[in-house]
């Protein structure tokens, strides 16, 4: 039983044969390859929010379905769930504070009650829908509370969390006036997965911080009760990706892309319209570039793909607008009658069509101020020609830069070293990126979306084991 407050998208299609999955995140895209691999046989279903606001009181159980081999069971939330819980919560207190943005961090009493009202719900759906000898598998900070909410309802069987945010230092976790309460109540699943060393190693700090206990190797220990958190970094469908490149020809990625003159080289940026995913500096880094390197403007375009994203909360709306303000002032600046320095696209785009972005581009620039994770620099390399591949150029602040270390790192609050670095990775020899490219590939290829999903569950089943194990010998 899989559990997360979004469910995929379901595009409606002409043909209901054709109905297919519309990714809406990293975890989207994570899960979804995951829950359609073989998983040693284990039937899954997938259960959490339709996206829908009901008007009135939402009915109290999921509806199922069946798409491209993934079993969904969705839910309606309230007008006042959507309000408190996910465009509160969620997304103004929990999420600026787990990316370590607190000056961002809206505190209201009603968004946490609401917050824990909404994952009682949550709990109260998915109660009847579990038989025994079933694993619940949570994500995210959505639903961090749930497994509490479970075990009070009676529920004894295997409670797993994977949190896909980082994970802050104890001082800004401790920040939240709730810290203790909800630090305490992940101790009622069974094993916490987060993407990074560090990030386990940040909360096993703000466990130790806020609750009295003990850790003891990468078990935390308190009243009886026994968490252990792991690192498992997530992957995405290498496979998958492969073979939509493969069937994508130049004149194909360059008819989406657009051709200006012969040489002109290609910067890309991917990203969900988010203050976390640094798109002002990167503008700003772009506006750099051309002042320092004036031999580039007319023969290298930024194409930025920013998708919509929590377009009711207002830090989002004062993002678009600052974006907005600055790609106007860039173009304004350069952009001559045949060249426009920044091609902004605010729209989501099918996987089919970013991988042609990935394949035509010459550089990718993934810097984000702070992320979990980020698939970008994973969908880019392996969509690139094995003969003539991009280059990455990749923030130190997330959490693919702890593998991707092929990639050009750089620190994007520094405008001036990010730009010097994009203006290298412009440069570089194809014998270069050939070396830096294999190596990314080799770690794209081989820590996938399956793969993680794979070893994630054989870690719970071992830590249920020991549980078990350690039970009966009490007993």
């Amino acid at each position: 039983m899989v559990v997360s407050n979004r469910l995929p998208q379901i595009e409606a299609p002409a043909d209901e044969q054709e109905a297919r999955v519309a990714p809406v995140g990293g975890l989207v895209v994570g899960l979804a390859v995951a829950l359609t691999a073989p998983l040693d046989r284990r039937e899954a279903l997938w259960v959490g929010w339709s996206g829908r606001a009901a008007d009135g009181t939402p009915a109290n159980f999921a509806r199922r379905s069946r798409v491209r081999g993934l079993d969904l069971a969705a839910f309606d939330l309230s007008q006042s769930e959507v309000r408190l819980f996910y465009n509160g919560f969620s997304n103004r207190t929990l999420w600026p504070l787990l990316h370590s943005f607190p000056a961002k961090m809206v505190v209201r009493h009603d968004y946490y009650r609401g917050y824990m009202r909404a994952n009682r719900r949550f709990a109260e759906i998915l109660m009847p829908m579990l038989q025994e000898n079933d694993l619940v598998w949570v994500h995210d900070h959505h639903l961090m509370p749930l497994g509490r909410e479970l075990r009070r309802l009676g529920w004894t069987g295997e409670m797993a969390w994977f949190l896909h945010t980082p994970v802050p230092p104890a001082d800004v976790f401790g920040l939240l006036p709730w810290a203790s309460e909800l630090l305490e109540s992940i101790l009622d699943y069974d094993l916490v997965g987060v993407h990074t060393r560090r990030y386990a190693h940040n909360l096993f700090d703000s466990l130790s911080t806020e609750i009295p206990g003990m850790v003891i190797g990468d078990t935390f220990r308190h009243k009886g009760r026994s968490l252990t958190i792991r690192s498992h970094p997530i992957g995405t469908d290498y496979e998958g990706l492969r073979r939509m490149a493969e069937k994508i020809d130049r004149r194909a990625a360059e008819r989406l892309v657009g051709v200006i003159s012969e040489g002109h080289k290609f910067v890309l940026g991917v990203d969900r319209l988010d203050y976390t995913k640094g798109i002002i500096q990167r503008l700003r880094t772009f506006e750099y570039l051309l002042d320092r390197y004036p031999a580039l403007r007319g023969n290298v375009s930024l194409i930025q793909i920013s998708a919509p994203s929590r377009t009711r909360v207002p830090e989002y709306v004062e993002e678009r607008q600052q974006v907005d303000q600055l790609v106007g002032r860039v173009n304004g600046k350069f952009a001559e009658a045949d060249w426009t320095p920044i091609r902004y696209l605010y729209r989501s785009y099918p996987q089919e069509e970013l991988v042609a972005f990935y394949r035509r581009a010459d550089v990718c620039l993934v810097t984000p101020l702070r992320d979990g994770m980020n698939l970008v620099a994973k969908e880019f390399v392996a969509a690139q020609q094995a003969t003539d591949p991009g280059v990455v150029v990749l923030s130190r602040f997330c959490g693919a830069a702890d593998s991707m270390r092929d990639a050009i790192l750089v620190n994007p609050y520094d405008i001036e070293a990010t730009a010097a670095a994009t203006y290298r990775a412009l440069r570089l020899s194809r014998r270069e990126r050939l070396r830096r490219w294999r190596s990314l590939n080799e770690d794209v290829r081989t820590r996938t979306a399956e793969a993680w999903s794979e070893s994630f569950l054989q870690d719970l089943e071992g830590v249920s084991h020991d549980i078990r194990a350690r039970a009966h010998t009490r007993d």
